[in-house]
């Protein structure tokens, strides 16, 4: 993206920004394609639910096809039946910690980098497999040749199921209603501080049967270890890592600063497709939108929102202080692959990050972010 971006910028951008600005020669072309966030590139491929995903089981970061096709093929290999027989029931983003997924095979050597995919839970109607593969699910491994079913959500002790929640709504100041529980599993802790030890504090070393549960809330996952009850539970502060530790972008590297009309700016790149596009929204409302690259100008489009959205926009950069992220990025994680990296620039300064990071930003970042696809998908042709 560096190099596509600084030769776009260094020999092609007084002409595409004449035309940009000369609203009078503009066509209006198809209607425009939205890049989105942390869903954009899997929504394009999100799965047909008839027979791949339950419908009650549909999140918002959608299974990309690529990977629930791959898991199901690899089963039905496995069992010996039609992939039409099999569903997947459940699945959640994850971040392996090692290139093997977390399942090593005997004397295997694993890298020691961070490798984001899924954990996708599949089932016949009698049996329930789970599989952990990558982002693009070109790697993946059978973690359970039977998972029971009491791994699941719905046999999740009511009394456990209640105190997580109760200790979630108090953590994210949330009220219970719009949390959900998205995980449960069955497991064996080695001490009695559930292996969530805090420091300098005496655990005794006996087994203690409980859960781990994942719940899911506004823009935020917090995973807890109980006891077998939910009388006893600790909240996992290293799986609920939030924030990225974001890095100064190399002055080098900074895209040029807007025209005065210009309000706001999108350049996305990367993802399956590896192409790169520029989204501007200018004070008159105009939001147009180019494909870097495309000689003919046939991606470009123009849309509208109403200068009063422009003025609604711009205060809440101000109320989200934007600014306050100047010349940040907040990379992926090391080893990540076919993600889209966003780079949006206010007359106040730029930042960047991409799809895979997007619900661990800051929550002043996230807000800015949400506004900006909110006024996007609000454009009118």
């Amino acid at each position: 993206m560096k190099i596509m971006l600084k030769n776009y910028f260094n020999t092609n951008q007084g002409r595409i920004f004449t035309a940009l600005i000369l609203t009078g020669i503009l066509s209006v072309t198809s209607g425009l394609t939205l890049v989105k966030g942390a869903t954009g590139a899997s929504t394009n491929l999100s799965l047909e639910t008839s027979n791949e995903v339950l419908k009650e089981n549909i999140k918002p970061n959608r299974l990309p096809r690529p990977v629930a096709n791959a898991v199901l093929r690899d089963l039905a290999r496995r069992q010996g039946i039609f992939t039409r027989q099999l569903q997947i029931i459940d699945y959640n983003q994850q971040t392996w910690r090692n290139g093997c997924l977390e399942l090593p095979q005997a004397d295997e050597f694993c890298t020691q980098a961070l490798v984001p995919g899924w954990r996708i839970v599949v089932s016949n109607g009698k049996q329930n497999w789970v599989y952990h593969t990558n982002n693009n699910g070109r790697s993946l491994r059978l973690a359970s040749a039977n998972t029971p079913s009491e791994n699941l959500p719905n046999k999740l002790p009511t009394s456990v199921k209640n105190a997580v929640l109760q200790a979630a709504s108090r953590r994210l100041q949330q009220p219970i209603s719009p949390l959900t529980i998205i995980e449960a599993q069955q497991q064996t802790w080695r001490d009695s501080c559930l292996e969530l030890a805090n420091p300098d504090e005496l655990c005794t070393q006996a087994l203690v049967s409980g859960w781990r549960v994942v719940v899911g809330g506004v823009g935020q996952t917090l995973v807890y270890h109980t006891n077998q009850t939910g009388s006893a539970l600790r909240l996992n502060q290293k799986a609920n890592e939030t924030t990225l530790g974001p890095v100064q972008i190399p002055a080098s590297e900074l895209p040029p600063p807007l025209d005065r009309d210009i309000v706001f700016r999108q350049i996305s790149s990367g993802g399956f497709a590896g192409r790169t596009y520029e989204t501007v929204l200018l004070k008159d409302g105009r939001l147009i939108r180019v494909r870097i690259g495309d000689a003919n100008d046939s991606e470009r489009s123009v849309r509208r929102v109403s200068v009063q959205q422009v003025q609604q926009f711009v205060r809440s950069l101000e109320r989200s202080q934007f600014s306050k992220f100047r010349n940040l990025s907040y990379p992926a994680p090391s080893g990540a692959a076919d993600y889209i990296t966003y780079t949006l620039t206010s007359q106040e300064g730029t930042v960047q990050y991409n799809d895979i990071s997007q619900n661990n930003l800051p929550k002043n970042l996230q807000t800015a972010v949400k506004a900006w696809n909110q006024i996007v998908a609000s454009a009118q042709s």
